[in-house]
């Protein structure tokens, strides 16, 4: 036996043995589930009650944002993630231009963003859930419970973070699944009763006149509507840190990216 074969190589590479350790596959990403994690960082339907009392000027700052900020951002997360394909995400992108302490203070604010944001988020989510019981005063009454909103915040929270902790494929699927039956089947619904209301000649009660699809911009309250439009769209670039976890990711996450935004 000459040394080559003793050491368990071979001249065209790692000779495989019974005692070498099983080499685990790879978990890879699939493009819907990465698209249906950028629609869960945006869409949401807290906001759609407020906005429609607008009307028609709703829709044209849906339509305004998505074409001057959505799409390009869109566009601009796409191109770097393929451009830094190994690493992706807001550090990489703002270290590579300016260094690494303006990276790290680019993604310290992206993460104290959404550190602020879960326990707000939380706290709405346990109010309304307390509003699903059986009489309106028992329900006022656990709504203004502190230690209620706490507790629910917390368990909400704490049940998250063990998620995640147990891998990318647990926490992938809890959000595409999540996003799915939290925001599209609910959103679906909607529309189509909102469908259903009209076609049955029900009166409208919103103001569907054609002369305010254009707003009045000196309305303060259309720019406060604007504003609050071009924030729901902000977040498609947190996808990027899963650049490595999706294959050929120049590729699919463009394409992943196209799905979310459509």
């Amino acid at each position: 036996m000459n040394n080559t074969t003793q050491s368990g190589t071979s001249p065209t590479g790692p000779a495989t043995t019974n005692n070498a350790p099983a080499v685990k596959s790879v978990l890879r990403m699939g493009v819907f589930t990465l698209a249906m994690i950028n629609v869960s960082a945006i869409v949401s339907l807290r906001g759609m009650p407020a906005e429609s009392t607008y009307g028609l000027s709703s829709v044209f700052y849906y339509i305004f944002a998505a074409v001057f900020f959505l799409v390009p951002v869109s566009l601009v997360a796409a191109e770097l993630t393929t451009g830094w394909p190994q690493k992706g995400g807001v550090y990489r992108w703002v270290g590579e231009a300016f260094g690494k302490k303006w990276g790290f203070l680019a993604i310290w604010l992206q993460w104290i963003e959404s550190t602020i944001w879960f326990p707000t988020v939380l706290t709405f989510a346990a109010v309304s859930l307390a509003f699903m019981g059986p009489g309106q005063r028992w329900d006022e009454a656990l709504a203004a419970n502190k230690w209620y909103v706490l507790i629910v915040v917390l368990c909400v929270y704490w049940a998250a973070t063990l998620l995640n902790l147990r891998g990318m494929k647990t926490s992938a699927g809890v959000t595409k699944w999540g996003t799915i039956i939290g925001t599209i089947i609910p959103g679906a619904i909607l529309i189509l009763l909102g469908l259903s209301y009209w076609a049955g000649g029900n009166p409208i009660l919103l103001d569907m006149s054609w002369d305010k699809l254009i707003p009045d911009m000196s309305n303060f309250n259309n720019l406060v509507l604007a504003a609050s439009i071009f924030l729901f769209y902000a977040g498609m670039e947190m996808s990027a840190v899963h650049v490595k976890d999706v294959n050929d990711p120049g590729r699919n996450y463009p394409l992943a990216i196209l799905i979310s935004a459509i």
